[in-house]
């Protein structure tokens, strides 16, 4: 049985400095991204998902339940952890530990800041609480994370990681994957419906 499924970003969240690396703060909602949450309910509701699931962290609670739905919170969907880089600037990293920020990139599967995580960890606890979920259903929604999606779409589908860095995911835009026999297959990516 193939299962359809929806990777959902949060919208849009309560961030003073928009090039800022956040991952772990739990951050609310901004006003628009309540707004655009509110917007997937039109789009959710006809696809009428068997089970949604979501990361425990506020954005993507609030995202879901602004769409209206009450998720099954998933520890381990919740967003990489950037440790001491965790609300900096990518300006001041940049002064700061510029051979860092360089190693990101190069070594970007397996790369972890100071006290942080690397791709790879966050692809060893996310893609398998995607997986246990998808038995017995036609189709998942999950409200989750840049990140995580990235690991999803890596892991799942077989896309080098940096090039899905280019694949944009819009704040509460959508890849659709089919879960199948065969494998993995991507349906449409950063799919919007004109949310606003």
């Amino acid at each position: 049985m193939t299962c359809r499924v929806y990777l959902i970003r949060h919208g849009e969240p309560k961030l003073e400095e928009k090039r800022t690396f956040y991952g772990a703060t739990d951050l609310p909602l901004s006003e628009k991204g309540r707004s655009s949450a509110k917007g997937l309910s039109s789009v959710i509701g006809k696809i009428s998902p068997d089970f949604v699931i979501s990361s425990p962290m506020i954005r993507c609670l609030a995202t879901a339940e602004g769409a209206g739905f009450k998720p099954l919170e998933v520890p381990d969907l919740r967003e990489i952890d950037l440790g001491e880089w965790e609300m900096k600037k990518f300006s001041d990293l940049a002064m700061e530990c510029p051979d860092d920020l360089d190693r990101r990139w190069t070594e970007i599967e397996t790369f972890r800041p100071p006290k942080g995580e690397s791709f790879e960890d966050l692809a060893k606890r996310a893609v398998p609480a995607v997986r246990e979920r998808l038995t017995d259903h036609r189709s998942v929604a999950v409200f989750g994370h840049l990140g995580v999606f990235r690991t999803v779409l890596w892991k799942e589908i077989g896309i080098p990681l940096k090039t899905v860095f280019f694949m944009e995911q819009d704040y509460c835009g959508i890849h659709v994957l089919d879960y199948g026999s065969k494998g993995v297959k991507l349906v449409r990516s950063n799919w919007i419906s004109q949310i606003t």
